[in-house]
């Protein structure tokens, strides 16, 4: 069993985070879409989905769009760590302690943190125990999530003329932040589905790298 889902930088995109916004909302729109089709199997067993090949096929849309919005947060945190000088460790160790404060339970023997290996440098957080969490309260939250990411590059970095606007440093900690929560949301998510259907989350992660690399986003 994983310890904990971690995914790479992706070293051949230079996003903004304007671009970065319209990435998420579609990818948010996917993951919509594909929750919607795996919503009359969620209530199976993992060994009864199993059994129907369109319900695993539903599955593995939904974990492989959970991953590409939960990729698109991390490559632009890492983007901002190297242009906006946004320290890292220091942005997960807020987000824990966030976390913790609001209640939600983690296993704190783990590391949650950046790292390097081989080629790539990867981001890892937590499992939040949240057995409540559904899939449709995940798009939900999601959403909230990119209302208030677009709150700092929209009316509080003082896009439309507004004259109570934020400082630009403000606005970045504050955007990377909600980018941080958006991915945890996602990884939250992919690992309830690994519990509750027997989903190979390390297979899985291990095909997105690959498809990054045919694309020609990471060597």
């Amino acid at each position: 069993m994983f310890e904990v889902v971690a995914l790479p930088k992706l070293n051949q995109l230079a996003p903004t985070l304007n671009s970065t916004l319209l990435k998420i909302i579609e990818e948010a729109g996917e993951l919509a879409r594909a929750t919607l089709t795996f919503l009359p199997y969620e209530r199976l067993k993992g060994s009864e989905i199993a059994e129907l090949s369109v319900a695993q096929g539903a599955l593995a849309e939904v974990n492989g769009e959970l991953l590409d919005v939960a990729q698109t947060c991390v490559t632009m945190i890492f983007v901002m760590e190297e242009s906006y000088s946004i320290e890292i460790a220091q942005l997960i160790e807020r987000h824990l302690d966030k976390l913790e404060n609001k209640g939600y339970h983690f296993n704190k023997n783990n590391q949650y943190r950046i790292y390097t290996e081989g080629n790539y440098k990867y981001l890892a957080l937590p499992k939040l125990d949240l057995p409540e969490v559904t899939l449709l309260t995940t798009v939900c939250k999601i959403q909230e999530e990119l209302g208030e990411l677009t709150q700092y590059l929209g009316k509080k970095a003082g896009a439309s003329g507004e004259n109570d606007t934020l400082k630009e440093k403000e606005v970045v900690i504050g955007s990377a932040e909600e980018l941080l929560d958006v991915a945890q949301c996602c990884f939250t998510m992919m690992y309830l589905l690994t519990q509750r259907y027997q989903v190979d989350i390390d297979a899985l992660v291990k095909l997105h790298v690959c498809k990054l690399k045919r694309k020609g986003y990471c060597k």
